[in-house]
């Protein structure tokens, strides 16, 4: 892992809130509406294989496990609504051989407005 990859940005890619994909998660959860927090996963998952195929970040990915994940919500998202993704490389951290990267994402709404923030933590283990 390259700590000189740390503030990368990315390209911004679109996002929709597909209703169908939005049920397939209320069913899991059992919510009868809304979109649940967690939804927001599927939007990580837009953009991830472009940061983890980054050969500045330089991670090798099947020595990583997930750290952690938070998510924060100016306001919950709307089904049907398009999203745009702004993803950077919020921190990447080597020490004694482990790399640690944490991955952020803003979702904006079409008139630019905040709606969420998703925050991701990923551990690159040294190797053995």
């Amino acid at each position: 892992m390259n700590p000189a990859a740390e503030g990368t940005t990315y390209p911004d890619m679109p996002f929709v809130v597909e209703p169908e994909r939005v049920g397939g998660f209320r069913e899991v959860f059992g919510l009868a509406n809304g979109v649940p927090p967690t939804f927001l996963t599927a939007a990580e998952f837009t953009v991830l294989p472009t940061i983890v195929a980054d050969p500045r970040l330089d991670v090798d990915f099947t020595r990583v496990v997930h750290g952690s994940q938070e998510y924060t919500f100016a306001r919950a998202p709307r089904e049907g609504e398009r999203l745009t993704i702004k993803a950077r490389l919020e921190s990447v951290r080597v020490r004694a051989g482990t790399g640690f990267v944490t991955i952020t994402i803003d979702l904006v709404d079409e008139e630019g407005d905040h709606v969420a923030t998703c925050r991701s933590s990923m551990v690159e283990r040294g190797e053995v």
